[in-house]
């Protein structure tokens, strides 16, 4: 492997990281976003002194948890394909070593656990944010309710 080769992998290398990186760190905002939207209300509602919902309020406010907990599960899901997707990444990489081959080579988890991360992963965005969606509304409609 010439100098060129090595330096376009270490770029790549260095690409590789910072991608995972800015998807650990999206995945960890919507756990937390989803984990403590659900904390506060769902706390709300188990404290002594619950507040009095309108129905359509309360369809919007499960409907709000159903979504950020399907967004916790699909980042849990997201998280456990990584995982195998390196351990398949990492067996390539020994059947390499052990080959004795020093050719460039970009290894990569099997194509349909990538796509199925990045369908897994778009959900847990989009379900967060519906589910965030939704509790404000369920949110507004209570404030409006108390106002008249």
């Amino acid at each position: 492997m010439n100098n060129n080769d090595n330096e376009t992998a270490n770029r790549f290398n260095q690409f590789s990281e910072e991608l995972r990186g800015k998807i650990d760190n999206l995945l960890k905002q919507v756990l937390l976003i989803a984990s403590g939207i659900q904390t506060i209300t769902i706390g709300a509602f188990l404290s002594g002194k619950a507040p009095k919902l309108p129905t359509d309020a309360i369809t919007l406010l499960q409907n709000g948890w159903l979504a950020l907990s399907i967004s916790i599960v699909c980042v849990l899901i997201f998280m456990l394909f990584q995982i195998i997707g390196l351990v398949q990444v990492g067996r390539l990489h020994i059947k390499k070593i052990e080959s004795g081959s020093s050719d460039l080579e970009i290894l990569k988890g099997w194509k349909p656990l990538r796509i199925l991360n990045v369908i897994i992963g778009f959900g847990a965005v989009c379900f967060c944010i519906g589910g965030v969606y939704l509790i404000s509304q369920s949110a507004m409609l209570l404030i409006s309710s108390t106002g008249t």
